[in-house]
């Protein structure tokens, strides 16, 4: 194609985006007129009845609903284009395709059956719908974008007389800002779209290694359920929930969810859900309880063991620390148990206590209730709230970093899903677990799931070639895209002091105007950072566990000498718990590895190969 069609097609494409645009505006102040007039009616309206009044704030929450998509779209109205002759119309037709439908300029949602198709190369195509079965014709012309605020920045073009070539190409940094949907559905691969549309009924698992687009292609399946023609009144956004790791990641999917469409929805940590269920205002959620990272460890590890080996105990609201100190009082040492009662006079739960509460409760119930305010019209047509205890139901369960979770955690969230769909969709890695006690395999669960719906992606894209080929030559199993960045080396330097790793963290500041994370095992250790660097807001102190889940520009492994992965001799005692925290020290690592997205430097006292835990 020569340079001069090429232009033509983009200029061509640019006055169609601007044009777009201006559809979607004139949209927007369409719905706002139609929900003032509503709203107006509303308020003047003195005969129409209640329940016509319902469905009028009905229209205006559905409007404001669309206004917001068709906000998010605007920047970007789509992502592909594709010309279609059907077999069963006289005439080829232009569909684009995009986040969110709009009719007037014949863009369709990326969840409709028809989107399937952009993934089609030119030539007999078919796709299948609900009420016409399958649908045949030929695709001649498919042309891919990405657009970002208005701004054609790459474009592909193919026919069934062309191959496929590059119109256009603006250039691209590598470091992304924020979650940019129009690139990542444009790359999705034809495999992923069909994990987005199996079918929705039973347990689904995504898992794959830091960086592997995972959560990414899970929120897309929730998206997709929740928009599809097919599904879109089984999962209705109110009934549906997403567990995540903690309050940055549950701040993450807050904004992210509705530029995906995915409104309503709960968001919310197994903790914070836990304390809401058992209705306990004094009590708090401490993630881990003890003075150093050792004692923490064992305490946790002597909680395990009573709830892996005793029978459960029953529940009663009130005594609930009285319950907790009769369960571990055999598994704890006497310091153990000086432990508990300091916990116990703050108020602090842990995970294993809001667990074993949890079950207790669950056991007593028989499930989960919560209670609703109903509205109740009364005889003279007034209205009241009456309250109304029901069982606690989810159409569809978001687990994310599942590895984290013991398996009786999982157990309990699995009595919450409406039966006998229970769509759950468990995402995370298991060579993640930095947890005592966590799942090993899928069988801890009591879950049976099908082999095609485990779902494991292989290629990491989140790092450069060179930080992967570092941690593969620490041993650990990662796979090289063909084609992915290469970057800076990485950087092992040798510090015997914190005082050293602050000057080596203040040069590095200066060479840089990029977000860094300082990550060490032990988040004891960073006191001493944040002070040095309270003033600096590019830079992050966080402990590995906390860091997972999260990215940074430039990581900074510190803290690293020989007794961070060395068990003590009380530790070796006992084989089982040596060979867990062993192997929970060695995934807390990849974790701190693969946090870096084009810089890392990892400051150790030796070779870290040297240091690494068995």
């Amino acid at each position: 194609m020569e340079q001069q069609q090429k232009d033509t097609l983009l200029n061509t494409a640019r006055t169609h985006v601007s044009e777009t645009q201006k559809a979607i505006d004139s949209g927007i102040i369409d719905f706002q007129t139609s929900i003032e007039k509503t709203n107006h009616e509303i308020r003047t309206s003195k005969t129409e009845s209640e329940d016509i009044k319902m469905l009028q704030e009905a229209m205006v929450a559905h409007s404001e609903d669309l206004i917001q998509d068709l906000q998010s779209l605007r920047p970007s109205p789509y992502f592909t284009r594709c010309d279609i002759s059907f077999d069963d119309e006289p005439e080829p037709k232009t569909h684009f395709f995009g986040k969110f439908s709009f009719d007037k300029s014949s863009i369709y949602s990326w969840t409709t059956p028809i989107a399937s198709l952009r993934f089609e190369e030119p030539g007999a195509v078919s796709y299948t719908t609900p009420e016409d079965g399958e649908r045949t014709g030929t695709l001649l012309r498919r042309d891919q974008y990405m657009i970002v605020d208005g701004n054609i920045i790459f474009m592909a073009t193919e026919s069934t007389e062309n191959p496929r070539q590059l119109v256009y190409q603006e250039y691209l940094s590598a470091r992304k800002n924020s979650f940019a949907l129009p690139e990542i559905v444009a790359q999705m691969e034809k495999a992923q779209d069909h994990v987005i549309r199996a079918h929705h009924a039973g347990p689904f698992a995504i898992s794959g290694p830091a960086g592997s687009g995972k959560t990414t292609l899970a929120l897309h399946r929730v998206a997709y359920l929740t928009q599809s023609p097919d599904t879109t009144m089984t999962y209705p956004g109110r009934s549906i929930i997403v567990f995540v790791q903690d309050n940055g990641t549950k701040d993450y999917f807050s904004h992210l969810l509705p530029e995906l469409g995915i409104h309503n929805v709960r968001i919310t940590t197994f903790s914070e859900w836990a304390l809401e269920l058992l209705d306990i205002d004094s009590f708090h959620f401490q993630s881990r309880i003890g003075r150093n990272e050792t004692e923490r460890d064992q305490y946790e590890y002597a909680k395990l063991r009573a709830i892996k080996t005793q029978p459960l105990p029953s529940y009663r609201r009130g005594s609930e620390f009285t319950l907790l100190e009769t369960f571990y009082a055999p598994y704890l040492t006497l310091e153990q148990q000086e432990l508990f009662q300091k916990q116990r006079t703050e108020g602090s739960v842990d995970r294993y206590d809001l667990t074993l509460l949890l079950h207790a409760k669950a056991k007593r119930e028989n499930g989960f209730s919560r209670t609703r305010m109903l509205t109740i019209r009364l005889k003279d047509g007034r209205t009241k709230q009456q309250p109304q205890k029901e069982m606690l139901e989810y159409s569809l369960m978001v687990v994310d970093e599942f590895q984290n979770y013991l398996p009786l955690q999982l157990r309990l969230l699995n009595m919450c899903l409406k039966k006998p769909r229970r769509s759950i969709l468990y995402v995370g890695d298991m060579a993640q677990q930095t947890q005592f006690g966590t799942l090993r395999t899928w069988e801890d669960t009591g879950e049976q799931i099908n082999a095609e719906r485990l779902v494991r992606l292989h290629k990491v894209y989140r790092n450069t070639k060179n930080i992967l080929e570092y941690i593969r030559s620490l041993g650990y199993s990662v796979e090289i895209p063909d084609g992915i960045r290469s970057g800076k080396d990485v950087q092992e330097i040798i510090c015997t002091t914190p005082q050293e790793e602050i000057s080596y963290l203040k040069h590095l500041l200066e060479t840089t105007t990029v977000s860094i994370g300082v990550l060490s095992k032990d988040g004891d250790y960073l006191a001493e950072f944040s002070t040095a660097f309270s003033n600096e807001p590019r830079i992050r102190f966080m402990s590995i566990r906390e860091a997972q889940g999260v990215e940074f520009e430039i990581v900074c492994i510190v803290g690293m000498n020989s007794e961070t992965f060395t068990l003590t001799d009380d530790e070796l005692a006992d084989a089982e718990y040596a060979s867990e925290k062993s192997r929970i020290n060695r995934d807390l690592l990849y974790v701190a590895l693969t946090r870096a997205i084009s810089e890392l430097h990892v400051l150790t006292t030796s070779e870290l190969k040297t240091l690494l835990p068995a």
